[in-house]
């Protein structure tokens, strides 16, 4: 069960394009979209918010200098990361500069020998291999002394990533992140890729400058595939910059231009179906992100960059399949584990630090995401990894910043990074119990000024009117899409409802259906996923119930009808709502 927070209703008149209903508006509005040129923008199929990457910090001159050394002959290597956002920045990167030179690697760390990161035994073999200048995208923000060590080595140096900075730990070199102090850049929300992204664009306009078009507009703005994908899946806002840059994108992938894509579509059994945010969120991150958490991301980047040298594009795809398969299992035995472990009463309440041996390393951020959501409680995840280190991985509720957390336990670690809502660390095992300590000592720190911390809140935009419960206004908050971090699908009330015709669904009858009769005498049907048997008791009482979800419309077998897809039920009355 939880806390129902109804959002305040704004006490302006409506104010956005004609026909959009005023409830739209107040959605807008509380999404920080404040003027009417905002609002157009924002529910515009063609977006224009856009800004000019020169004011992000040290890009234009990481441009010149990249573009300089591919004419020079420079070997260049970018080093990426393991996960969707950094295989589509590597790709990305390394899509323009084979425009540009034939002298491009990349390097896409190993999560089981390398971590997350720059890492100073990767840089020492890149150098070997011959690299003059490397280029980190979705990583290097806190890395340092890895830079350090491949400037040492006569390399180069241009760090592009998104990721919160530590003091003291920003590398000495060309630096491009729209969250560095001095940025000038009005928006910094951009994924990883979405970075790499406006480095392309500039890149584009120096050669456009001179009249070169080995790497033209249509070659930039076909890289939006990939930076839809990345800002879906790496849980950027999907507010401002973004949503330009997904709406375009989104296009781009239902081109089916980017021939790897194209092929991971068909064996996926997709080839015809018009991809969106949930798509790319359920189906196509979690195969591109499993190569990275079962093997290497190196097959997800040739796939994404067409490069066909280590094997067809075709066996390629089958591959990420075949990783997203084992994933799954993997998932599924490590849940497993954790869940014992947790039961044990081994890890800790308040913020569970789940030491876990057997556990799959590949898997644990997914699995400590899930338990997230199951306890609605911060969750780490530590399993054993080399040189007698144990390597943590961790996710983070709302309202709750858990890079700042661990910031104050920096003492602890070999290394530590992320953002507030997903961490990942390096520490000795002896210092884990301390670590566990801390953690506590912190939750009850932030439980003491704020004892609601650790409660789950829905935010209830409004009690649907009885203009709202029709299929005309379900489809204008499609106008609101694409949903995500930042813009969620809204939540609805129905109050003082009848509940009918209750079906359980499922091989354990896990699901049901139900239809909800409101005391305007309008029946919404309802379903409710995985959680039926919390509900049962109340559904079969007689008393009414107010129940709160995502009002929709269910399409099957060419017909459309509302739905309410149910998050929480409560008894009408119930003294907890605010």
């Amino acid at each position: 069960m939880s806390t129902w927070i109804y959002q305040q209703k704004r006490n302006t008149p409506a104010w956005g394009p004609a026909g959009v209903p005023a409830a739209v508006m107040d959605i807008l509005g509380r999404r920080g979209v404040s003027t009417p040129g905002q609002a157009e923008d924002f529910l515009a199929e063609s977006p224009k918010c856009t800004y000019d990457p020169a004011l992000m910090p040290d890009l234009q001159q990481a441009a010149e200098v990249l573009l300089a050394a591919a004419e020079a002959g420079k070997h260049i290597c970018i080093y990426g990361d393991y996960d969707a956002d950094g295989v589509t920045s590597t790709a990305l990167l390394y899509s323009v500069l084979k425009k540009l030179t034939d002298r491009v690697s990349f390097y896409v760390p190993s999560r089981f020998t390398d971590g997350y990161g720059l890492n100073k035994d990767a840089v020492g073999r890149i150098a070997k291999a011959g690299a003059q200048l490397l280029i980190t995208v979705d990583c290097g923000s806190t890395n340092r002394e890895e830079v350090e060590e491949a400037k040492r080595l006569g390399m180069d140096v241009i760090v592009t990533d998104h990721h919160e900075l530590e003091a003291g730990k920003e590398p000495d070199c060309l630096f491009v992140n729209a969250k560095r102090s001095d940025s000038q850049y009005p928006f910094s929300g951009l994924s990883g890729c979405g970075t790499a992204f406006k480095l392309a664009q500039a890149i584009q306009r120096l050669l456009a400058s001179r009249g070169d078009d080995r790497f033209t507009r249509q070659d930039l703005t076909d890289l939006l595939d990939l930076v839809a994908i990345s800002t879906v899946a790496d849980v950027v806002p999907l507010l401002d910059e973004n949503r330009s840059l997904i709406k375009y994108g989104l296009r781009v992938v239902n081109s089916r231009k980017r021939k790897g894509l194209r092929i991971l579509l068909e064996q996926l059994k997709l080839a015809d179906k018009q991809i969106d945010a949930d798509d790319i969120g359920f189906i196509l991150a979690p195969h591109i992100n499993s190569c990275g958490r079962m093997a290497t991301a190196d097959a997800a980047v040739r796939l994404l960059a067409g490069i066909e040298t280590d094997g067809s594009l075709a066996e390629l795809a089958a591959f990420m399949i075949d990783c997203n398969k084992q994933r799954r299992s993997a998932q599924d035995e490590t849940r497993d584990i954790c869940l014992d472990a947790m039961q044990g009463g081994r890890c800790g309440d308040l913020f569970p630090i789940i030491e876990a041996p057997g556990a799959h390393e590949g898997v644990a951020g997914i699995v400590a995401g899930s338990l997230k959501e199951q306890f609605n409680r911060p969750v780490c995840i530590v399993t054993p990894s080399e040189n007698g280190l144990m390597k943590g991985t961790g996710r983070c509720i709302a309202g709750l910043d858990l890079h700042g957390m661990l910031s104050t336990c920096d003492d602890l670690f070999v290394r530590y990074g992320g953002h507030a809502g997903a961490c990942g660390f390096s520490l000795e095992s002896d210092r884990l119990p301390l670590l566990r300590q801390r953690m506590d000592e912190r939750m009850r720190e932030i439980l003491a000024s704020r004892p609601d911390a650790l409660e789950e809140k829905l935010l209830i935009e409004k009690v649907l009117e009885p203009a709202e419960k029709t299929m005309e206004f379900a489809d204008a908050l499609k106008l609101l899409e694409p949903f995500g971090e930042a813009n969620p699908k809204p939540l609805f009330a129905l109050a003082g409802a009848n509940v009918y015709n209750v079906q359980y669904m499922g091989s354990e009858g896990q699901h049901m259906r139900f239809t909800a009769v409101c005391p305007d005498g309008i029946e919404i049907p309802c379903v409710l996923f995985r959680r039926a048997a919390d509900y049962e008791a109340i559904l079969n009482g007689a008393s009414a119930v107010d129940v709160a979800g995502e009002l929709g419309i269910n399409e099957y077998n060419g017909r459309r009808k509302l739905q309410l897809t149910v998050k929480d039920i409560k008894r009408s009355g119930s003294n907890d709502q605010n």
